[in-house]
């Protein structure tokens, strides 16, 4: 049985007692080997529960964590059989496919988790169709597969937007990204922001010392675009002539980001430091003013993405990732 997602919500009214998951999008990189997997689940504070379910379930899972709802699962393409089993393993992804512009993942699960695995995620906006193999319910198996468009990932740092008397980079940041979201009405997806303390020494500060760090999901034919007009809607609230920002488009952060990115929290870094890793690594980067200061801060942002724990820290020496 193929549904859209308003069939899907109208059978979840019909049964009345299966709550609808609230968003789903699929990002991949460039060489799309893996997808970044992103759903809002119902409940107040997300089900911890089926991220350790996932993990434990399925190899196509590499990581599986939970952002208050949002629920993350970067998963390798491919398939692989599961071997479920009551309140250990009941939940996981069997499949996960990447054709033409959509990603197609297959869930599975037992009882209540079977609900999920099809139906519940059916609703979500973000969803283009599911296909329910099993309904699920009861003690019942339930599989389905789940059909989104295939999203780029964009992951954007920025230093350096405010002076001493005006500006906020984490605020001016998240409106701009809301402004594409809505303006693009659905073709952008704003996933993440990361708030990530700097080296609160770093001469030339203005207060906190602190870049941020976000992802997109875009139609992969617009990156380009989505680019130009982030940059453009960021310069109407640049008031600093260092503002820098870097753009990195794959599913994994380099290593030498990573490192670059904890010696920034630790110490002054110098511009040549960071120059030799956007050098190696192919980091994409503009600058919006004169100076080139923000360019420290917009890289380093981008190592702490997936890490919003340690980049709110400001410890005299962090745990190595």
């Amino acid at each position: 049985m193929e549904l859209t997602p308003e069939e899907a919500r109208e059978r979840c009214r019909e049964k009345g007692w299966v709550t609808q998951y609230e968003r789903v999008a699929t990002m991949v990189g460039k060489r799309e080997d893996r997808v970044l997997l992103v759903e809002d689940h119902p409940t107040p504070t997300g089900a911890e529960w089926m991220i350790r379910q996932y993990a434990a379930t399925s190899p196509l899972v590499e990581r599986a964590w939970r952002e208050g709802r949002r629920h993350f699962f970067l998963l390798r393409v491919g398939r692989a059989d599961l071997s479920l089993e009551p309140s250990v393993r009941a939940a996981g992804v069997e499949r996960v496919e990447v054709v033409d512009d959509e990603v197609r993942i297959t869930h599975a699960g037992l009882a209540g988790a079977g609900v999920g695995a099809a139906l519940a995620r059916g609703c979500a906006e973000g969803v283009l169709r599911v296909k329910i193999h099993e309904e699920g319910g009861g003690s019942r198996l339930g599989r389905g597969t789940v059909i989104t468009p295939k999203l780029r990932r964009l992951l954007i740092g920025v230093d350096d937007t405010d002076t001493r008397e005006r500006g906020a980079t984490w605020s001016a940041v998240d409106v701009v990204c809301r402004r594409l979201e809505e303006e693009w009405d659905g073709e952008l997806f704003y996933s993440r922001h990361v708030i990530v303390q700097l080296y609160p020494g770093t001469p030339g500060r203005t207060q906190n010392c602190a870049a941020v760090a976000v992802e997109l999901g875009v139609e992969p034919g617009r990156v380009e675009e989505a680019k130009e007009e982030f940059l453009s809607l960021l310069s109407e609230y640049c008031f600093s002539d260092c503002t820098w920002v870097a753009f990195w488009e794959e599913l994994e952060v380099p290593r030498s980001v990573v490192d670059l990115g904890h010696a920034a929290k630790l110490r002054v870094v110098e511009l040549e430091e960071v120059e030799e890793v956007i050098e190696r690594e192919g980091i994409e980067v503009v600058g919006l003013g004169e100076r080139e200061r923000g360019k420290i801060g917009a890289v380093a942002a981008l190592a702490f993405i997936d890490r919003p724990e340690l980049a709110a820290r400001v410890p005299r020496s962090l745990p190595r990732p």
